[in-house]
């Protein structure tokens, strides 16, 4: 154990975020009490093919966690998070087996950050969920999809001024993308307008699909 993590074991004590049980930042008690994504579709989103969504964010539980790992800085929760998703993205898979509709020479891009926000935050949460698919699957990460300028924080805009936000923030900046399919990566699905226009980037550089991947609808 390195002495950075000793210290934090020592002056701020894993404890379960549902049930206080320690040793542990989600017990399995707490983790399979996770309400799952109940099927309404992100109200502006463009396209609901190929949509992977764990749970939902008004479940106070999943809401805390999320919380914790994009803003109380907890990059640990990466690991619980993950497993929640990977149970979706597993379903997914066997589905899509059954059907021989698998996907094609995947690629895996988070929704990237402004420099700025990232610089000031240390991390791109997305970025860590999109590593742990990576590297759980053997699918390639990819970051060539850039965010070219900072905007407002989406939480704290009505669903007007969402739509609006996000219009022409990303670029890609990598090789064509034909043939690919692509694992699009965000924490949160709220209205859709972060998606929509990532998608539209990457189905522009050339991609066979974009299959939408998030931890809760917002």
């Amino acid at each position: 154990m390195s002495i950075k993590n000793f210290l934090l074991d020592c002056f701020f004590p894993k404890k379960c975020y549902g049930c206080r049980a320690p040793d542990t930042w989600l017990c399995q008690k707490c983790f399979k009490s996770l309400q799952l994504y109940q099927g309404e579709t992100p109200r502006a989103l463009k396209n609901n093919h190929d949509l992977i969504i764990a749970g939902e964010y008004k479940d106070t539980l999943l809401h805390n966690l999320i919380t914790a790992f994009k803003f109380n800085l907890n990059q640990e929760l990466v690991i619980p998070l993950f497993a929640f998703l990977k149970n979706k993205i597993d379903q997914k898979l066997l589905l899509n087996m059954l059907s021989k509709n698998e996907w094609q020479n995947i690629l895996i891009i988070p929704i990237p950050l402004h420099k700025k926000r990232q610089k000031f935050r240390g991390f791109n949460q997305s970025k860590l969920l999109a590593n742990e698919i990576s590297l759980c699957y053997a699918w390639p990460l990819n970051l060539n999809l850039v965010k070219n300028k900072p905007s407002a924080v989406q939480a704290d805009l009505n669903e007007d001024a969402r739509l609006n936000n996000q219009a022409g923030v990303f670029s890609w900046q990598g090789k064509s993308l034909a043939g690919h399919d692509i694992i699009l990566v965000d924490d949160i699905i709220t209205s859709g307008a972060t998606i929509n226009e990532a998608e539209l980037i990457l189905i522009s550089a050339g991609a066979r699909k974009v299959i939408k991947v998030a931890i809760a609808k917002g």
